[in-house]
């Protein structure tokens, strides 16, 4: 979703100087995980090809509690025996989503005529909420089913835009 406002002009000397001419604009993201693959990490079928998938053996294959540290419950899935393939099907791990509020503050000025002075103050990832990055899904790892990274915090930048 996203949103621009426009301040209107003011007509007071002082505020239509401080007030007037400014423009906010948003985008809201707001987003469900990717669907993921655990594999094995092995070739357990014996075809020469590594990371085919598992058996899964409970019914709910993430942790109790899911947190960065145990999204995925280890439990949940065995290697299957050699010379079979494992009976979990391809992309049925749903990962962690993520929010995402971006805003732009914006001012022009006009210098002359045909001249203008931009200003721009821009915050992606606003509040700094935390959006993790989707699960470790290789079961032959020690880290199996951990989120080990994030994506960017928040980042703010600044610009001056002299247009002729």
């Amino acid at each position: 979703m996203s949103s621009v406002y426009a301040t209107p002009q003011f007509s007071a000397g002082t505020l239509r100087a401080l007030a007037s001419d400014w423009q906010l604009s948003g985008i809201v993201r707001v987003l469900t995980g990717s669907y993921l693959s655990v594999t094995t990490g092995i070739d357990n079928a014996l075809t020469g090809q590594p990371n085919q998938r598992p058996n899964q053996v409970l019914a709910d294959p993430y942790a109790a509690d899911k947190n960065i540290d145990h999204w995925l419950n280890p439990a949940a899935f065995r290697a299957p025996a050699a010379g079979a393939y494992g009976n979990l099907a391809s992309g049925n791990i749903l990962g962690p989503g993520s929010i995402r509020i971006d805003m732009g503050l914006t001012r022009t000025f006009r210098v002359r005529e045909n001249q203008t002075l931009q200003f721009r103050a821009e915050a992606f990832n606003l509040p700094n909420h935390v959006n993790p990055a989707n699960p470790i899904t290789t079961l032959n790892t020690l880290n199996f089913g951990k989120i080990q990274s994030a994506a960017d915090p928040r980042i703010m930048q600044l610009a001056l835009k002299y247009v002729f």
